[in-house]
């Protein structure tokens, strides 16, 4: 039996068809819609779904979707996300309505968290965290055995923490301060910004707009300004973030995913050796990602392979139905 897992990024949509034991065995991406009405990321889900499965139809057991936040859990949906022009969509809904399955949604990190407790580096544990590095920043964290949702389904939005609640940097959902607004992919050309003024270094508007992610950290390892010091303040940004993390939920385990981190474990490296200066808690086991790129599809399988109870009562989802049609 085979599990239909979704990864709705800000950026891009992947959809595979996951294992039993956690193996992805067939899998296809496209770019996530950034124009459309509220049903547009749906239809693209569906259309990848259809694909994908040709070959496993009668072999799928449930389906799985982990997303951008934030979410309505009950509803299934998005909730004016702040790093897509579709602010706001639906997924559940119009899932079910194609096809005649388990179907559940959670956010990205709370499937990732998921995936490494029952396949990953959390089996054994109790106490797992998961933190993305990306687009965006956020995390998913496992308790005592219970996978943290919240009211809304978003009770692991890290990445809005308040690290610095004077800071002239405003995050993509208007609030100022938050760990996302000056640590993520999307963000970071407002600190190189920030730090350019700084120190004196003249950075046109034209080069801000242009400039990536690993032009910064190119820029770090060859010691160029602003980069060198752009680098050293994210890293200390980033402690502080995983740190105001960890110190929350108390983990026994960190994983950390996402574009940017897996790209530069060297700047993780660098931003583990920076939590020192703000843990309270004792220092848990980081790693990169078990799964890597893949840390949302699996983790969006595992919570079909074993859901989380309270998110079977959130979601109500009919847990007798095993046939696949649309």
């Amino acid at each position: 039996m085979y599990y239909i897992s979704v990864d709705v990024g800000a950026t891009n949509l992947r959809v595979a068809v996951v294992s039993e034991g956690g193996e992805v065995v067939e899998r296809s991406s496209c770019p996530t819609p950034r124009s459309g009405n509220s049903y547009a990321v749906a239809d693209k889900v569906i259309e990848c779904i259809n694909v994908i499965n040709s070959n496993f139809k009668n072999e799928v057991k449930g389906l799985g979707v982990g997303t951008i936040g934030p979410l309505d859990i009950k509803r299934g949906r998005v909730i004016n996300t702040p790093n897509n022009p579709i602010r706001n969509f639906e997924l559940l809904e119009p899932l079910r309505k194609t096809f005649n399955l388990p179907i559940y949604v959670v956010n990205d990190c709370s499937a990732a968290v998921w995936g490494e407790y029952v396949w990953g580096a959390g089996v054994g544990h109790l106490n797992v965290l998961y933190i993305t590095l990306s687009t965006g920043v956020g995390g998913g964290a496992v308790v005592d055995g219970h996978l943290l949702l919240g009211k809304d389904g978003n009770a692991h939005e890290v990445g809005h923490v308040v690290l610095n609640y004077r800071s002239p940097i405003r995050c993509g959902c208007g609030g100022r301060g938050h760990w996302e607004g000056m640590a993520s992919g999307a963000n970071l050309w407002k600190l190189v910004r920030q730090v350019s003024r700084a120190t004196g270094f003249n950075i046109s508007d034209r080069e801000l707009a242009a400039l990536k992610p690993e032009d910064v950290f190119n820029g770090w390892r060859e010691g160029r300004s602003p980069y060198s010091e752009v680098v050293n303040e994210l890293a200390m940004i980033n402690a502080a973030g995983l740190a105001s993390a960890i110190n929350v939920y108390d983990p026994e385990v960190v994983t950390v995913g996402g574009s940017i981190a897996l790209n530069n474990p060297d700047f993780i490296k660098l931003m583990i050796g920076n939590l020192d200066e703000f843990l309270t808690n004792r220092m848990p086991y980081i790693s990169l990602a078990t799964f890597r790129d893949d840390a949302v599809l699996v983790g969006a399988a595992a919570i079909v392979h074993r859901p989380p109870k309270h998110l079977l009562r959130i979601q109500k989802t009919a847990s007798n139905i095993s046939s696949f049609s649309s």
